[in-house]
């Protein structure tokens, strides 16, 4: 509740400033450079805002295109990709964009406007339980109630989109978000299961200035009788502790993300198996290249291994177009005879039939973010000879760094004709 002796939880009345600007400040310190939106009046001042700092406003037609739009961004920049849309209808729409993402693991801040924090339960316009419907969809899902707690909450929510699994986390609904880290939040737990999309719900009365937030939550002429009284006590109160502190310095930049990372142990097992191959093989999916792994890096260490692999959703295009590494046909085939496989951010599910594909005398290593994926139908059709959750890059790069001998290059000839494409086939 709100003190009026706590010097933190002052309230600067005169003050023209307003919560969008927050919201801005934090977006400009994690790189982001646009925002996609369907202009509405709950989400106004931060959008204002956002334009003024030099972030790029891009209005779209309808709201799912706005965070497909975001999950482009998302995709191909390495960086959180933002949608911001208004309350209800509003966010809606974006349903089916934000399961893509999620499904994709790509890592999205959707920011949602809100029926006053006062008003939400009565019957205010456009108010729906959005934290209901996105629960489900989101890893991290969270309804600012104090202009104050923006900063904290949304650099929380920009860690949570890129740590663990993009798009994987269990849901929580949380008041506010400390400021030191994901652990805990006002007393709150986040639960520790791997990180895709975030979603931030921002009330109207936390984004406008006090002045025009007090115009419509306080009475103009002091109420007659006691009741009158007390509800006029109670509304000042309430709008002292909305803004309270509202301007005080807080830090805006990116919190440290939690990516899972394989043991020395794992990597030596790896490097193991690897170093007694005959006929090795690798598929990259497209959780090969979310943040941080750097694409350079990881084409790196491929082409320092020398294996052949196939290259899957984001991964596509990695190794160029002419490269003598990149097998374009006959997976299956290949999959079969392949005594070794590295499957590095990709899932046994229909894409690989369901594991099917993998020879049982194969020595599959697997590496992936989230331990559910990673495992998914191993009790069924296949099984790993080395799982390694964590970042699908870390092993590679580490194989490849000394001291750890590096494997020999090895040759496709063991391939079946017309597997690799040759550069000079291409047109």
């Amino acid at each position: 509740l709100y003190c009026s002796t706590c010097p933190w939880a002052q309230v600067d009345k005169a003050s023209v400033r307003h919560g969008g600007e927050n919201v801005a400040a934090v977006l400009r310190a994690h790189g982001v450079r646009f925002i996609f939106t369907l202009v509405g009046g709950h989400i106004s001042p931060l959008l204002v805002a956002c334009e003024k700092l030099g972030i790029r406003v891009v209005d779209t037609r309808h709201e799912v295109t706005a965070v497909f739009a975001a999950d482009a961004m998302a995709r191909l920049s390495g960086t959180v990709g933002v949608a911001a849309v208004t309350a209800g209808p509003g966010l809606t729409n974006t349903v089916t964009a934000v399961k893509n993402a999620q499904m994709a693991q790509s890592p999205i801040l959707l920011l949602g406007g809100a029926a006053s924090t006062l008003l939400q339960n009565r019957g205010a316009l456009q108010a729906v339980d959005q934290l209901s419907l996105f629960r489900p969809l989101c890893k991290f899902c969270v309804s600012v109630r104090r202009v104050r707690d923006i900063v904290p909450t949304l650099r929380a929510a920009m860690a949570a989109a890129q740590s663990g699994t993009p798009g994987r986390w269990r849901m929580v609904m949380l008041s506010s978000a400390g400021a030191e880290g994901l652990g805990t939040c006002y007393g709150l737990s986040v639960l520790p299961v791997p990180a895709g999309p975030v979603f931030v719900e921002l009330p109207v009365d936390v984004l406008y200035p006090y002045f025009m937030v007090q115009k419509e939550m306080v009475p103009a002429k002091p109420p007659k009788g006691l009741v009158g009284r007390v509800v006029s006590w109670y509304l000042e109160n309430y709008l002292a502790n909305l803004f309270a502190g509202a301007w005080e310095p807080q830090p805006e930049g990116p919190l440290p993300l939690d990516i899972p990372q394989a043991s020395p142990q794992q990597v030596q097992r790896c490097v193991e198996i690897l170093s007694r191959a005959k006929r090795p093989l690798m598929v990259l999916g497209s959780q090969a290249l979310l943040t941080p792994t750097s694409a350079d890096k990881l084409r790196a260490a491929v082409e320092t291994l020398g294996v052949p692999c196939f290259l899957g959703g984001m991964a596509r295009g990695l190794l160029g177009r002419n490269h003598p590494l990149h097998i374009r046909e006959n997976r299956s085939a290949a999959l079969k005879k392949a005594d070794v496989i590295v499957l590095a951010g990709t899932v046994c599910d229909f894409r690989l039939s369901y594991g099917r594909v993998l020879s049982h005398s194969s020595k599959i290593i697997i590496v992936n973010r989230n331990r559910e994926e990673m495992l998914l139908n191993s009790d069924i059709f296949w099984k790993p000879q080395e799982a390694v959750q964590g970042e699908p890059l870390n092993p590679p790069v580490h194989i490849c760094a000394p001291p750890s001998p590096s494997p020999p290059g090895f040759c496709c000839s063991w391939l079946e004709p017309g597997t690799v494409i040759e550069a000079q086939t291409l047109p």
